[in-house]
C-alpha cells in the first residue's frame, strides 16, 4: 500500500538550495531530487505561513479557507474580541486532505502543523504539538538576558515580547536584544562559602503570573535555582551548550512544563549573557491526550519557538542547536508513532528556514543598502549550516520511507530582500483615512473611516455603519471610501527612490483574481512592490529603510538571483516523474501552493477536498 511522507520546511529557498546542492553538501537531498522532481511553488497572497500551509492541505484560496494572515476576526465583533488564531479548527472554512484520507480509512499523523489542528481535525489519527504562533501549550516565551553589576534594575519584563501584534513583529518576530539583569553580591544563600554573585530571574508567564528563579555565579559556575540553596541547583549552565531540560511546575496552578538554559558568554567582570528556551507543557499537547506523556518519555520534550535570532556566534550556536533538536524530534515522533500505532499519511511543519531568513537575507543580498562582504559571508554560512542540518533531518525521516512511499519535502514560501519598509497605517493617517489616538497611538474607531488588523498585512477594512460595531462610514459612502483607499495606495511612492510602494490594490469584489472574497476579508486588498517590507518605520514616516527581510504581502513571484518569495517542492516516489525534472515555469507557468492538495490526493488515490480549487500538475507524474 502506498504511504505518504510530507516534510514541511517553512521558508526553504530554492535559489540557495540549488547553490548548496551544487556545493555537494546535501547528499540526502541530492539523491531524493535525482529520483523525483524539483519545482517552485507560487504562494497564495499573502505569502505567509498560515495562508499557505492551509492552501497545501485544502487546495483552497484564502477567500475560501479564511486565513489571509495569522488570524481571523469577525467584522461583527469589536476589535477588543480576541482573534481566532490560525491553529484553531473552530470555524475552519474548508475540508482538508487529512479528513479526506480519514474518510477513506487511512490513519494520519500531523505534527507541529500551524493551521486547523486544534481541537483535532481527525478522530482516528494523531495530532502532536498543534499550532505554531501562540499555541495553547506554551507556558512562557523564550528569554535572552545580560547580567552585570553595572546594570541598574529596570523592573520586570520579558526577554522577548509576550504577544507582539504589530504587523512586522507578527511576521519578523521581536528584534534581537537582551533584558538587563542587575548582579549583586550573593546574600542569604544556604551552603555558600565565599564570594558569589546573584540575580533574581523573574520570568513572565502566559497566564499573567511571574515565575521566579535565582541565578548564582559562583567561581566559574553559573547555576539556576528554585530557592537559595547552593547545593540544590535546578541546573548547571555549561558554556556554549544547552542544559538538560528541567521539568518544573510553573505558576500558581503548578503547570508542569519543560525548559532549558544556555550560557552564551561570561567574563570576570562579571558580565554574563544567557538565555532560556520556551517553557512548553509536558501533558495534553497531543490527540489522543495520553500520547503526550509517551512522546516526552520516549522522544523528549518539545518547544514551538526557537530561542534567539542569530546575530553573533553565541546566538547562532543556540539557534542551530534549537533547530536541530526540533527537526530530529519531529522525525523521531514520526518513527515512534509509526512503530507503536502506525500511520499512512504523515504531515509536519518545521520553521527552520523562515527563522534563519529574517535576520540574514538582507545582509547577504549584494544589491541591498546594508551589504557588507564580511557580514554577508557570516550570514551565508549561517544559512549553509541550516541546510546541512535539514539534510541530516531528512535522512532520519527517509528511514521511514520504502519504495511504496511518496515523499514530499515542501515549503510554504521563501523570503526575498526587503530594502525599504512601508507602514500602511501611517499612509492612511497622512491621507486622512485613519485617525489615531495621540495618547495611545491606537486607531480611534469612533472617528476613523478605515482600520487594519494585525497579522493581515494585505488588507484594509472600512469602518462601515451597520456592519462594524463602531462603524462611522455611511453605507452610501462605501464606494467613495474604497476609491480613496485605492488612490492612497496606488499613488504612494517612496520619496527616497521614487518607486511605487504598491504593485497592486484591488476592491474586495475585484480581488477574486488573486483569491480573495468573503465577508470577513478586507474591503481593499493590497500587494506590495518588489523590495518592499511592511510595518512600523523608524521616526513615524510612512516609508523608510528596511529593518530586516520579510515575506508575505508583496508580489508572490518576486525573485532575485539568490532569493525568492516562492516556495519549493521536492517530490519523489511511486507515480512521480524521475530525474530531477523542473518545469520551465517562465514558459508554462508556476505550480501553485493550492495545487499541492490535488497532487497528494492523486498519488494516494483519494478524492480532492470538497473546496479544492487547485489543479493536478500532470507534468510531475510518471505516466504523463
Amino acid at each position: 500500500m502506498t504511504r505518504f511522507l510530507h516534510i514541511g520546511m517553512d521558508g526553504m529557498n530554492l535559489p540557495l538550495f540549488k547553490r548548496f546542492l551544487g556545493e555537494g553538501i546535501l547528499p540526502t537531498f541530492e539523491k531524493l531530487v535525482a529520483r523525483g522532481t524539483l519545482n517552485r511553488l507560487l504562494p497564495s497572497i499573502a505569502a505567509w505561513t498560515p495562508t499557505n500551509w492551509a492552501a497545501q492541505v485544502t487546495g483552497a484560496h484564502p477567500g475560501t479557507h479564511g486565513l489571509g494572515g495569522w488570524s481571523r476576526h469577525h467584522r461583527r465583533d469589536p476589535l477588543t474580541v480576541p482573534p481566532i488564531e490560525s491553529w484553531e479548527f473552530r470555524e475552519w472554512q474548508a475540508e482538508t486532505v487529512w479528513q479526506v484520507a480519514e474518510e477513506a480509512g487511512y490513519r494520519v499523523l500531523i505534527t507541529n502543523y500551524p493551521v486547523a489542528t486544534w481541537p483535532s481535525p481527525v478522530k482516528n489519527g494523531y495530532v502532536v504539538a498543534p499550532g505554531f504562533r501562540y499555541p495553547p501549550f506554551v507556558v512562557t516565551d523564550p528569554g535572552l538576558y545580560y547580567a552585570s553589576p553595572a546594570v541598574q534594575s529596570r523592573g520586570a519584563g520579558a526577554g522577548r515580547s509576550q504577544r507582539s501584534r504589530t504587523v512586522d513583529e507578527v511576521e519578523e518576530g521581536a528584534p534581537p536584544g537582551a533584558k538587563p539583569l542587575p548582579l549583586r553580591l550573593a546574600q542569604g544563600w544556604q551552603g555558600l562559602n565565599g564570594q558569589a554573585w546573584e540575580a533574581e530571574l523573574s520570568i513572565p508567564l502566559k497566564s499573567g503570573d511571574q515565575q521566579t528563579f535565582y541565578l548564582l555565579f559562583y567561581g566559574a559556575r553559573l547555576t539556576i535555582h528554585a530557592e537559595k540553596d547552593v547545593n540544590r541547583p535546578l541546573v548547571l549552565l555549561p558554556k556554549g551548550q544547552w542544559s538538560p531540560f528541567v521539568f518544573y511546575p510553573f505558576g500558581p496552578q503548578g503547570i508542569e512544563a519543560s525548559i532549558r538554559f544556555r550560557l552564551l558568554c561570561a567574563d570576570s567582570g562579571p558580565r554574563i549573557q544567557f538565555c532560556h528556551s520556551q517553557a512548553y507543557q509536558v501533558h495534553g499537547f497531543t490527540y489522543p491526550a495520553g500520547l503526550a506523556e509517551e512522546i516526552v518519555a520516549n522522544v523528549g520534550p518539545f518547544f514551538t519557538s526557537f530561542t534567539a535570532y542569530p546575530h553573533d556566534d553565541p546566538t547562532l550556536g543556540a539557534f542551530l542547536a534549537d533547530v536541530s533538536y526540533q527537526g530530529h524530534w519531529e522525525a523521531r515522533v514520526a518513527d515512534y508513532v509509526n512503530q507503536k500505532y502506525g500511520w499512512d499519511l504523515h504531515f509536519c511543519h518545521w520553521h527552520i528556514f523562515d527563522n534563519i531568513n529574517h535576520p540574514t537575507v538582507n545582509h547577504i543580498d549584494p544589491d541591498g543598502p546594508d551589504y557588507d562582504p564580511e557580514k554577508a559571508a557570516w550570514n551565508l554560512e549561517a544559512q549553509r549550516r541550516c541546510y546541512v542540518i535539514a539534510d541530516e533531518v531528512l535522512a532520519e525521516f527517509l528511514k521511514l520511507a520504502d519504495d511504496d512511499t511518496v515523499v514530499m519535502v515542501v515549503s510554504d514560501h521563501a523570503m526575498p530582500p526587503a530594502h525599504r519598509w512601508a507602514d500602511i497605517d501611517a499612509r492612511l493617517v497622512e491621507t486622512g483615512l485613519m485617525v489615531m489616538d495621540p495618547a495611545t497611538r491606537k486607531i480611534d474607531m469612533s472617528k476613523s473611516p478605515t482600520y487594519t488588523w494585525p497579522g493581515r498585512g494585505a488588507e484594509i477594512f472600512i469602518n462601515l455603519q451597520g456592519r462594524e460595531p463602531t462603524g462611522v462610514v455611511p453605507p452610501e459612502e462605501y464606494t467613495e471610501v474604497q476609491d480613496r483607499i485605492l488612490d492612497a495606495m496606488l499613488d504612494w511612492k517612496d520619496p527616497a527612490t521614487g518607486k511605487r510602494v504598491m504593485a497592486l490594490a484591488l476592491r474586495l469584489e475585484d480581488a477574486q483574481i488573486i483569491g480573495y472574497w468573503g465577508e470577513d476579508n478586507g474591503d481593499v486588498i493590497c500587494v506590495f512592490n518588489h523590495g518592499m517590507g511592511w510595518g512600523a518605520v523608524d521616526g513615524g514616516a510612512s516609508v523608510g529603510p528596511g529593518k530586516g527581510a520579510l515575506h508575505g504581502s508583496q508580489v508572490p513571484s518576486y525573485e532575485t538571483e539568490m532569493f525568492t518569495t516562492m516556495g519549493m517542492m521536492v517530490l519523489a516516489g511511486p507515480g512521480v516523474r524521475q530525474g530531477g525534472y523542473e518545469r520551465d515555469w517562465r514558459r508554462w507557468g508556476l505550480i501553485r501552493e493550492i495545487d499541492v492538495a490535488s497532487t497528494i490526493c492523486h498519488l494516494m488515490g483519494l478524492r480532492p477536498p470538497r473546496q479544492n480549487q487547485g489543479v493536478l500538475p500532470y507534468d510531475l507524474l510518471a505516466d504523463r
